[in-house]
């Protein structure tokens, strides 16, 4: 077989969740969701290189980032194995990871690298599943990962590989605050294990919101049901900084510890990076905005 490509670079975009949910537990401990998700544009860069060839099946991952894993721990390093699973092909794969998305943050920053590198090593090897396909294989490796290769916004239950796509996050600008402490995904869902809170419900007024692209409306429905469960006053100080600083809404994103807060203009959000004083700050935008311009 001919590649078409010896290496490809991507993009690996960060995500935000506007409504995060668990509706229950599955035997096999993994937790269900009700989960709307919106891809933005601070993404990390992914350089991903085969080699076809040989009896073995070796991956190198390489990070400028030194508190990201470069083995097996990594969930690029298990989307390269994945593939050559599925697939059936042997060769070399090095993996490149040039970080922008915060480690530990609730932004998918692990998940969209896993996504990349199914997408990269699937265009450098004659496109050989579907992007139905690599969704199906992404679930095996977390819950973001489907909605990673799949970007822009969508609803998703399940454990994630179940996605309804919906209307994107309106032209806005978005601030993400990363405090100088970090959350734990797995610590966080063994808490709602020990004290489980109902289900919220489903999300229909944010969707509804979402199609008539009412900033302000679609921030006072933000949810994350982290933060009752955490009840931490530093994620709470967070979000009344930015509300304070003219944010339409404010929400933990994922597990944690990002904080974002979604703005109507970019005057706002520039204020409220200036004003508020932590390690990681930054304006993005939803994806979909960018695609519009």
């Amino acid at each position: 077989m001919s590649l078409r490509a010896e290496s490809v670079i991507l993009p690996a975009y960060a995500k935000i969740n506007l409504f995060l949910d668990i509706t229950g537990v599955l035997p096999n401990g993994y937790h269900t969701l009700n989960n709307i998700m919106q891809q933005i544009d601070l993404h990390d860069k992914v350089t991903v290189s085969y080699s076809e060839g040989g009896t073995q099946r070796l991956i190198k991952i390489t990070c400028d980032d030194k508190k990201v894993p470069c083995d097996e721990k990594n969930i690029a390093y298990r989307a390269a194995r994945l593939y050559f699973e599925r697939s059936g092909l042997f060769g070399s794969v090095n993996i490149n990871i040039k970080k922008n998305i915060p480690v530990m943050a609730g932004l998918g920053g692990s998940s969209t690298d896993g996504a990349a590198v199914l997408s990269a090593m699937n265009m450098l090897c004659g496109n050989r599943f579907t992007r139905r396909e690599l969704e199906e294989a992404g679930a095996l490796l977390g819950a973001d990962v489907p909605f990673c290769i799949r970007g822009n916004a969508a609803l998703c239950k399940g454990i994630g590989e179940k996605m309804t796509d919906i209307e994107a996050l309106a032209d806005c600008q978005i601030v993400i605050i990363k405090p100088s402490f970090s959350c734990n995904t797995s610590s966080a869902y063994k808490l709602y294990d020990r004290k489980p809170i109902p289900a919220k419900g489903e999300p229909s007024k944010l969707i509804l919101k979402l199609k008539s692209g009412c900033v302000n409306g679609i921030g006072r429905e933000l949810y994350n049901i982290f933060e009752p469960l955490y009840n931490d006053r530093r994620i709470e100080q967070i979000k009344k900084e930015l509300i304070d600083a003219g944010a339409a809404g404010a929400a933990l994103s994922g597990s944690g510890s990002s904080v974002y807060g979604i703005f109507d203009c970019r005057e706002k959000a520039i204020g409220a990076v200036e004003s508020l004083d932590y390690p990681f700050k930054i304006i993005t935008n939803p994806i979909s905005a960018l695609e519009k311009k």
